[in-house]
């Protein structure tokens, strides 16, 4: 049988009580505490890690809490800076614009300026030209509109400028003056003149179609006008003899060369060599005997040589290659 243990508790006033327990509920008993031990024990040790791990997320939280602030900070710096550099921005592309502005401003009376000047250096060329042209009695050809028949179009009002008219008979100016043999072809004085004369060779009375120039042997010729050459070829009476065809009705020609340099088919320039001075054919010494045509009938190429100096003046005469 199981052994019973007494547990004896005495009481102050001198009561006794009496426990009797058997060995088998002291077992019981302190198993049961164990087991509460331990389930303390487990229940503390767990308490504390997850208290501790609350701390640890507690200040993770936080941490991330304050970066979270801080970054708020910066980007509210950044949008600040963003739109500090934004104004900037805009600021400079004012000023560009403003510049912009005022260099256009600045080019356009700069091109009122120079259009005014080319405007008045074309009105006083303009007017040379006419004293040139008209000191030889040469008239403007006008545009035919006679004939109406073969035409169309929109109809758009020309602007009536004083300049697009300045312009317009400048142009018909320059026009007229590419095909007029003016200036001389070579430098020197004019031994025999255009028109009646004696002739040199058997001093009887004869019509002289050109002007005799003195020049030296071997000096260069030079074309007065743009044109194309029709006639390079050694004459008995001309000796080496070049005609141009410059348009608009007029010729000129050049005898008595040392040598031609250019031949039938040959477009030339005013100022282009075409020739040496020369004393071939049918003549005293070294000259050049030079003719102008207007539809075939000789004129005095004179009237046309005189106006050389106020081309030289004006600048109007290309320079000699």
């Amino acid at each position: 049988m199981d052994e019973q243990l007494h547990i004896i508790i005495a009481g102050n006033k001198g009561k006794v009580f009496k426990l009797p327990c058997s060995r088998r509920k002291i077992c019981l008993i302190i198993s049961a505490s164990v087991v509460a031990l331990l389930f303390l024990t487990v229940t503390s040790i767990v308490s504390f890690s997850l208290y501790s791990k609350n701390c640890t997320i507690s200040n993770q939280l936080a941490r991330l809490q304050e970066k979270l602030h801080t970054s708020s900070e910066q980007i509210a710096r950044h949008n600040t800076l963003t739109e500090e550099e934004r104004l900037k921005i805009d600021l400079k592309v004012a000023r560009l614009e403003l510049n912009n502005m005022k260099q256009a401003t600045a080019f356009k009376e700069e091109k009122e300026s120079l259009l005014s000047t080319a405007i008045e250096e074309l009105n006083v060329r303009s007017e040379l030209i006419e004293k040139i042209i008209g000191s030889i009695g040469i008239k403007i050809p006008q545009n035919d509109d006679s004939d109406s028949k073969h035409r169309g179009g929109l109809f758009i009002q020309q602007p009536d400028t004083e300049t697009d008219n300045l312009l317009y008979k400048a142009d018909k100016y320059l026009n007229t003056i590419r095909s007029l043999p003016l200036g001389t072809p070579v430098q020197g004085s004019i031994t025999s003149r255009f028109g009646k004369r004696r002739d040199p060779m058997n001093k009887k009375s004869a019509f002289h179609p050109g002007v005799d120039i003195r020049g030296k042997r071997g000096e260069k010729i030079y074309a007065t006008a743009d044109g194309v050459v029709i006639k390079s070829f050694r004459n008995s009476g001309y000796g080496n003899y070049v005609a141009i065809d410059h348009g608009n009705g007029y010729t000129t020609s050049y005898a008595h060369m040392q040598k031609y340099l250019v031949q039938k088919g040959h477009r030339v320039e005013r100022g282009q060599p075409i020739g040496l001075v020369g004393n071939t054919g049918r003549s005293t010494g070294p000259h050049l005997h030079y003719e102008i045509a207007l539809d075939d009938k000789p004129i005095n190429p004179y009237n046309f040589m005189k106006v050389a100096n106020l081309l030289e003046k004006s600048s109007s005469l290309p320079e000699k290659k």
